[in-house]
């Protein structure tokens, strides 16, 4: 894969952006920092949108598409709020490498931050309150699935098909759906081996579908047990599931790196009570999963997890050539690790991340504030890590 390549001519895009200093599209808007020569990352043109956190940001191996998130202000900052701020439909596609932004349809209903999505070919699916809506990239357009589900499932793609799984066994189980748009027809999954569970997760993988899944118990982890995540794995081609042993992890979002399932997390915990622990030992929350032999395995000499508010900065984005998780930038080929280097200017938090090739890229971020107005920062930043 060759290196992304972020020129430093800045080219625009009328009437969505503007090459001016002011308003949220141009590089001179709120928040923003001349970029330092030490700085590693690159200070992309704003977001050219109403300001929002928690987009949709999808990669689609030409573009950068931001869509949706929360807009509105009905709920303050670090409030609990019995209704959610208000969503936006709008969202805009990003060259990355010709740095420039355009408009792209609006969805037919607001997209709420964070929701969950998948990307299958030319199409991305995106579920808001029990709604699949399917944005076509090519023709600029949108639909919806002709089926309803409930707030249990989330997508995930799997080769040429969409896989709704459903998260959790607690209020009666429930079939994991498949969605293969090039029939337009629905399928389940065979049923997995795993029992009555919670916290159920689906990766796509070379060799098939991993469930990952905790035992619903009652009281899960607590007493002397951890509750440690198990896993299978379905083979596409015979329909039959496989079973891993015990994985003594708990679980953290699983990147596919080749026939290894990694799980970039350096917490861990004891189980609470007096030292050691109702554990008796610290367990942890990351580590890996060999598909090929079937070991799971701690993650290699791990940092050691930062103070509050320290570290590096928590970038999550799973889908690369490396693993960005927990502040640290991750290789699995080599099992090495650094620091991911946190950007000049005010903002704390990232928004949502991708990787665009080799370069990793941040849409949206948050400052330190008391209102959203204060909170909210569109930018937009790339880093292209160097080789080690």
């Amino acid at each position: 894969m060759g290196r992304l390549l972020l020129p430093a001519v800045v080219l625009c895009l009328l009437p969505l952006t503007a090459c001016g200093t002011d308003g949220p599209g141009g590089l001179g808007g709120r928040g923003r920092a001349e970029h330092a020569a030490e700085d590693p990352w690159a200070r992309l043109p704003d977001l050219p949108l109403a300001r929002r956190d928690g987009p949709v940001v999808v990669w689609t191996g030409a573009e950068v598409l931001a869509i949706g998130g929360d807009a509105g202000d009905e709920c303050p900052p670090r409030a609990d709020c019995a209704a959610p701020n208000s969503a936006a439909v709008d969202g805009a596609a990003l060259d990355v490498a010709d740095r420039t932004w355009r408009p792209i349809a609006d969805a037919p209903r607001p997209v709420p931050a964070y929701s969950p999505h998948a990307l299958v070919g030319e199409e991305l699916f995106v579920v808001v309150a029990g709604t699949v809506l399917v944005y076509e990239i090519a023709e600029d357009r949108w639909t919806t699935l002709p089926r309803r589900i409930d707030g249990w499932y989330q997508p995930v793609a799997d080769v040429d098909r969409l896989v709704l799984v459903s998260g959790s066994d607690e209020q009666g189980g429930r079939a994991d759906l498949v969605w293969t748009p090039a029939t337009r027809t629905w399928s389940e999954l065979p049923d997995d081996p795993l029992g009555p569970s919670f916290d159920r997760t689906l990766v796509s993988t070379p060799r098939g579908l991993v469930l990952g899944a905790h035992d619903l118990v009652e009281s899960p982890g607590a007493g002397a047990d951890p509750s440690y995540v198990e896993a299978a794995l379905l083979d596409r081609g015979t329909g039959r599931w496989r079973t891993f042993g015990p994985s003594g992890q708990l679980g953290a979002p699983w990147a596919v790196v080749g026939d290894r399932l990694v799980a970039v997390s350096l917490d861990g915990t004891d189980g609470g009570g007096d030292p050691p622990g109702d554990y008796g030992r610290r367990v942890p929350f990351g580590g890996r999963l060999d598909l090929a032999t079937g070991a799971w395995s701690p993650l290699p000499d791990p940092p050691q997890p930062p103070a509050p508010g320290a570290g590096g900065w928590p970038v999550v984005a799973l889908d690369g050539p490396l693993v960005a998780a927990s502040g640290q930038l991750y290789d699995d080929a080599t099992g090495t690790w650094r620091e991911v280097p946190r950007p000049a200017g005010p903002v704390a938090l990232p928004g949502p991340a991708v990787w665009a090739g080799d370069a990793l890229v941040v849409v949206t971020g948050e400052e330190e504030g008391d209102s959203w107005d204060q909170v909210r920062n569109n930018g937009v930043w790339a880093w292209t890590p160097e080789a080690p």
